[in-house]
């Protein structure tokens, strides 16, 4: 592919649609170096301006990462969650071949506020369990991972069992509870100070939010969960069909 430089198209956004195809051809691996901008801009023949753009827009799609002092490297591809089946992050990550990991930043007994007491059918206050987590993907991270847990009063967590087991529903399932039905909803959102400082993304990177409800196989509402998860590294997948 060649630039069209009497186009209307801008020369920075063709660029970068050669250098996508290039990626999605497998011209250059995962975790390969690509082209310094020197060299780009001999290639192509164009200015300094044009090619840092077209790789600022090839990094907001998730394609490259750039490391300041080494390079401009491939990223491996985004983790692909769908939506035709209920599984768990390390359900989806395991099938695709990927290693699951997750990092225990809060685990503690609290009153569930109002609007999660209403979605798990609780009396406003009740005791639940509050627990955060970031999420991995062959060690990179991936998503924070919020939830809020309703448990019989005979089940209990504990610490030591989530810093051992990577997957909170193979957890429960142990302890006889089957998710089985869940309501989602998904949306963009622009990474807050406190998600860019976790997920190690630039204040107001593109995000994606999913938030729901999770049921056991008799209908209770068990988890109340807010995933906030990096675009660049994360989407979902939906057949549908008429």
């Amino acid at each position: 592919m060649l630039l069209d430089r009497n186009s209307s198209v801008p020369l920075y956004h063709q660029l970068c649609e050669i250098l996508t195809s290039k990626l999605l051809a497998g011209e250059f691996k995962p975790h390969e170096a690509i082209p310094t901008e020197r060299e780009l801009i001999e290639q192509y023949g164009v200015s300094r301006i044009t090619v840092r753009r077209a790789l600022e827009e090839l990094e907001e799609k998730g394609f490259i990462k750039r490391i300041q002092g080494r390079g401009t490297f491939v990223q491996p591809p985004r983790v692909e969650r769908t939506l035709a089946r209920l599984s768990s992050f390390s359900e989806e990550l395991r099938a695709r071949g990927m290693v699951p990991e997750t990092r225990l930043l809060t685990f503690q007994r609290a009153p569930a506020p109002a609007h999660i007491a209403q979605a798990l059918q609780l009396p406003e206050s009740s005791p639940i369990w509050h627990i955060e987590r970031l999420r991995l993907a062959n060690g990179e991270i991936i998503a924070l991972n919020i939830s809020y847990i309703r448990l019989p009063s005979f089940i209990e967590l504990t610490e030591e069992e989530l810093r051992q087991e990577v997957s909170l529903w193979t957890l429960l399932e142990r302890k006889g509870i089957h998710m089985s039905e869940a309501d989602k909803t998904i949306e963009a959102i622009a990474a807050e100070p406190e998600h860019a400082r976790l997920l190690k993304v630039r204040k107001s990177a593109p995000l994606l939010r999913v938030e729901g409800v999770a049921y056991a196989s008799d209908g209770t509402p068990i988890e109340y969960s807010i995933i906030v998860a990096r675009s660049d590294r994360y989407k979902y997948f939906l057949h549908i069909a008429r």
